[in-house]
């Protein structure tokens, strides 16, 4: 199998484990998004640590202060993702937060210096059009726009922020340190609201949380691996498959129904999202900061 082959396949799996969290997720409803968080980040840490064990991956800290910033930027990116799926459904919740590529593009302007082209913001402009449709879907107007549609989009824009420290750390540590600082300052952040948040649950309940942890880690293993094999463009809108997966799953096994004014939201936002890896392969730079968020 060649190294491409091997890249795809690699990248296809970590899509579908992303896909699979998401229903997970969504089938624990009971349990707060707190106890979620600290569990993916619990069981991710677990497993990194023992594969760090076994000298299978290979674990080094270089610019701890941005490892420290990204674990807690990356924290609340989660625990929101989560918290959307939850409030608003693994559909609609999944396409509010893979929106991050425009607020990740606008980040490595600021933040990074990043050139952005004029027709990145022509993308942006369209993809904010598509926010607003899924935001007011059935509504009159953007005031009927609730708080967990604003939720959403703030996990959209700290994801965003969370991918441009990926990004910057990229150039001083590798993609486990910085997916392991994630994990164990997450662990740290979410430990005691998950303890004060603890539910009632039953033995399914709990198995349910820890295959998310350890679904999310595999493919966020496999994601890693698969970069190592493929162009970012590539394994980019490889990645952008998993919303669409989330539209369907929500549709098929949780039954939730989308108005056509959100429908099209959606597809402007997954389009625009598209367009944006496109453009960056076109222009040919080499950049990760399409890369979801590790």
């Amino acid at each position: 199998m060649s190294d491409n082959s091997k890249g795809i396949l690699l990248t296809l799996g970590s899509v579908v484990f992303f896909a699979l969290m998401a229903v997970l997720v969504k089938a624990v409803p009971n349990v707060s998004s707190y106890q979620t968080t600290f569990f993916r980040f619990a069981i991710g840490l677990g497993i990194l640590g023992i594969l760090s064990l076994f000298g299978i991956i290979n674990l080094r800290f270089n610019d701890k202060k941005n490892l420290f910033w990204r674990g807690i930027v990356g924290g609340i990116a989660v625990y929101l993702f989560y918290l959307a799926i939850i409030k608003l459904g693994v559909g609609k919740g999944s396409v509010y937060v893979y929106s991050y590529p425009i607020f990740a593009t606008l980040f490595s302007m600021l933040i990074l210096k990043e050139k952005v082209e004029p027709i990145k913001f022509v993308v942006i402009f369209i993809s904010f059009a598509g926010l607003v449709l899924l935001s007011v879907g059935g509504k009159e107007s953007l005031a009927g726009m609730g708080i967990y549609e604003l939720i959403a989009i703030a996990g959209s824009v700290t994801t965003g922020l969370a991918v441009v420290f990926v990004k910057k750390l990229h150039d001083s540590d590798n993609s486990y340190a910085i997916f392991f600082s994630q994990c164990i300052v997450g662990f740290w952040l979410f430990l005691i609201p998950s303890g004060a948040t603890q539910a009632k649950g039953n033995l399914n309940e709990l198995l349910l949380l820890v295959l998310v942890g350890i679904v999310a880690t595999i493919g966020q293993l496999f994601m890693t691996e698969g970069y190592r094999y493929v162009n970012v463009a590539t394994g980019s809108l490889l990645q952008s498959m998993v919303p669409v997966f989330n539209l369907l799953s929500g549709w098929l096994i949780f039954h939730e129904q989308f108005t056509t004014i959100e429908m099209t939201g959606a597809f402007v936002i997954v389009s625009s999202c598209f367009a944006l890896v496109i453009i960056n392969f076109r222009i040919g730079k080499k950049t990760r900061i399409l890369k979801l968020v590790e």
